[in-house]
């Protein structure tokens, strides 16, 4: 399941097999215009140019959602032709003409996840099977499928994931005890990712305290603390802090279970405190608390002291963050400026 995320990963792998195609979508559609009948299986076909023929046959097959047009292609060509009109037609037998084995999995787990069709993943090779049910478990929310879940370390992240979102919505930490304790860095990195992403902003403080862990040297904590570590802060209860087994990771727990979850520059101030004693990680970690409160506070004048090319992120964050364009006046690079103002 590493690389379930949102389905945005599985896409830019499966898109690096149609790379090779790209380069000649200028050249094909040059042969185009050569060929007045317009597009047709018979128009592709007289294309001279092996390459513009190709790319104009993928074309075609996306245009009709017909997979069975991408057979007119080499196999360089037609594995990418089947798997881009898979990923339009959101549908896994399209990629049953695939001749290799890994990206026909690639191309059975991201079309099942897209379509949340859990039964279509038993038709992949492991361990794409494996992470494609994952997958498709966690975009449905049904812990009861990861049960199935060949694969011990995708069934340990599907349950993880949806047990600590579960946790999050309803703020119920008995739920964090089915998450994974694995203290491999991949898995809870993972599991966290897949769970941070649009919390809410009490939740996303506790999640800036534990980057703040990232910069401490050899220090390590488990998916499990924090989802523990996460509700503590969102509740001020310090009591669950005992759940956590890393040493830094429960005395952060506690600091900031501790403050008041409203009192947001109270919070912000512990952080920077725990920067300082990381030692030469002490600026980097300084700067990262600073951006971050300056984002999640509102508060601009906070991005000024930051070094150059930070300020410009800060600056860059709260214009699209609270969608105003206002903030990119202050970015003096122009260029940063303006990328600024069109992401606004």
């Amino acid at each position: 399941m590493r690389e379930e995320g949102n389905g945005s990963e599985r896409s830019r792998r499966l898109r690096m097999y149609a790379a090779i195609t790209i380069a000649l979508m200028i050249i094909a559609f040059a042969s185009f215009l050569l060929v007045p009948q317009g597009a047709s299986l018979g128009a592709c076909n007289r294309l001279v140019i092996q390459s513009s023929r190709y790319t104009c046959l993928t074309g075609l097959a996306l245009a009709q959602e017909n997979s069975s047009i991408c057979g007119y292609e080499p196999v360089s060509f037609a594995d990418s032709c089947y798997v881009q009109v898979a990923e339009k037609s959101n549908s896994t037998s399209m990629c049953s003409g695939i001749s290799n084995r890994s990206v026909f999995g690639e191309c059975i787990d991201v079309t099942a996840v897209a379509s949340g069709n859990y039964s279509a993943c038993a038709g992949a090779e492991e361990p794409y099977a494996s992470r494609c049910a994952a997958g498709v478990a966690v975009k449905l929310g049904n812990e009861a499928l990861c049960a199935s879940i060949s694969n011990s370390t995708y069934e340990s992240e599907c349950t993880s994931i949806i047990a600590m979102r579960a946790a999050f919505a309803t703020s119920n930490a008995m739920l964090c005890s089915e998450v994974s304790a694995s203290y491999d860095r991949n898995v809870s990195g993972y599991i966290i990712r897949n769970v941070s992403a649009g919390v809410s902003a009490a939740y996303a403080q506790a999640g800036t305290a534990l980057d703040v862990l990232a910069f401490l040297p050899n220090v390590t904590y488990t998916a499990r603390d924090y989802c523990y570590i996460t509700l503590a802060t969102s509740s001020s209860n310090p009591a669950l802090c005992q759940n956590v087994s890393a040493g830094d990771a429960a005395t952060l727990c506690n600091e900031q279970a501790s403050t008041s979850s409203t009192n947001v520059t109270e919070n912000f101030t512990a952080l920077l405190a725990a920067c300082a004693s990381t030692g030469a990680y002490a600026q980097g970690c300084a700067d990262y608390v600073t951006l971050s409160q300056a984002v999640k506070t509102r508060n601009a004048t906070l991005c000024a002291r930051l070094p150059t090319g930070q300020d410009a992120e800060c600056y860059t964050l709260l214009a699209s963050t609270y969608s105003n364009s206002a903030y990119c006046s202050e970015i003096s690079n122009a260029s940063y400026r303006q990328s600024c103002i069109s992401g606004s």
